[in-house]
């Protein structure tokens, strides 16, 4: 390119400046160009980045969507619940399975065979259970609400056998005064044991039914469930447990109270629950017992069961195995008891409302020896 020179002819500088803007535009124009260049350039590098970080984000979002799938496709298989809202809880299905409820395997029915019970037999009413058929063998008025007394202390010793374990039954209880008041107060028989004396828990079981003391089975009762009108909420959860809708007692004793009331047949269920139970059967079949010695008494004292020793020597077809009598003016004489036949059947027999205690007993054996095979 030609150089400016001073010497130039007019025409030579017009053509020079000419020039010189016409090379300035050509370089003002390729710098835009690049600048414009560079632009598009960038602009396509950013939208090509955000375009595969949205691919990105897509195709990980789809992924997680197949994960959660696959997730809750596992824990459906394995039984687990997610909920579709963390704040709804999702819908509960009720699954309805079909009850065994415990009064199955402790009830009767009467059937065509079941007869009314006649005779001699002074009790108002009376029920003969096969225990084996759980059929209703003999009855008169055995659905009648009756007055328990103390055939109310085989639902105290049940209640209390599964409210502990064996190894309980060695524990050491001191008889307290609330217990022996307890009984005093209500007019009812006592086991032997003083206030102060230091008994086991097995002695109490004893004492409860034997001697059918009302301070043992207070004593009891306040052992198993601190005190005694929380031991008679259990008794009743005992009664709903075994179907029974014809009980509610209101203490462990047997003391006559309205609300405290059941029937010969409820109180012979009870006693078909009592023998299935090791302690309670062990109690009610002991004919004479000699307690662990104690603070008062070293050799212990000897407490017998009356009823089945009156009833040892009668012939009543088989061999009588456990029983719990019960009195007080309200009820009359009445008895619970359990029978193993010649043919190796065991009974139950429950009468009420009878005229004395040896009246009682023998209405068992005519019971027993008239409808029992």
């Amino acid at each position: 390119m030609a150089r400016y020179n001073r010497n130039m002819t007019d025409d030579e500088r017009k053509a020079y400046r000419k020039k010189k803007r016409l090379i300035r535009k050509i370089q003002v124009y390729s710098e835009i160009a690049i600048i414009s260049l560079l632009i598009i350039v960038s602009a396509g590098l950013i939208i090509t980045h955000f375009s595969g970080n949205k691919d990105k984000l897509s195709v990980a979002k789809e992924e997680t969507k197949k994960e959660s799938l696959e997730t809750a496709s596992k824990e459906e298989d394995s039984g687990l619940k997610v909920s579709a809202k963390a704040d709804e809880p999702e819908p509960t299905e009720t699954v309805e399975e079909e009850e065994t409820p415990k009064a199955a395997a402790y009830s009767a029915k009467e059937n065509d065979n079941t007869v009314n019970i006649e005779g001699d037999v002074v009790s108002q009413n009376a029920v003969l259970i096969n225990n084996q058929t759980k059929e209703i063998v003999a009855t008169r008025g055995a659905h009648d609400k009756i007055v328990p007394a103390s055939m109310t202390k085989v639902m105290t010793v049940l209640t209390a056998a599964n409210h502990i374990s064996k190894e309980q039954l060695n524990e050491v209880v001191t008889m307290s005064h609330e217990a022996t008041d307890y009984s005093y107060a209500g007019g009812g028989s006592t086991s032997g044991f003083v206030e102060g004396e230091e008994v086991t828990v097995k002695d109490l079981f004893y004492g409860t039914i034997l001697p059918s003391g009302g301070d043992a089975a207070a004593e009891l009762a306040m052992y198993v469930a601190g005190d005694i009108d929380s031991f008679v909420a259990m008794m009743n959860e005992e009664v709903a447990a075994l179907g029974l809708t014809d009980s509610h007692f209101t203490n462990p004793v047997g003391f006559h109270n309205e609300n405290h009331y059941s029937t010969p047949y409820d109180i012979s269920i009870i006693m078909m629950a009592a023998l299935d139970n090791e302690i309670c059967k062990e109690v009610l079949s002991t004919k004479v017992y000699n307690s662990t010695g104690t603070n008062v008494n070293p050799e212990g004292i000897t407490i017998s069961n009356w009823f089945l020793r009156k009833i040892e020597d009668k012939d009543i077809g088989g061999e009588i195995e456990g029983a719990k009598t019960g009195f007080v003016n309200e009820s009359g004489n009445c008895a619970v008891s359990s029978m193993i036949s010649a043919s190796g059947t065991e009974y139950i027999c429950c009468t009420t409302n009878s005229t004395s205690g040896w009246r009682c007993i023998y209405d068992h054996v005519a019971i027993y020896k008239t409808y029992a095979k």
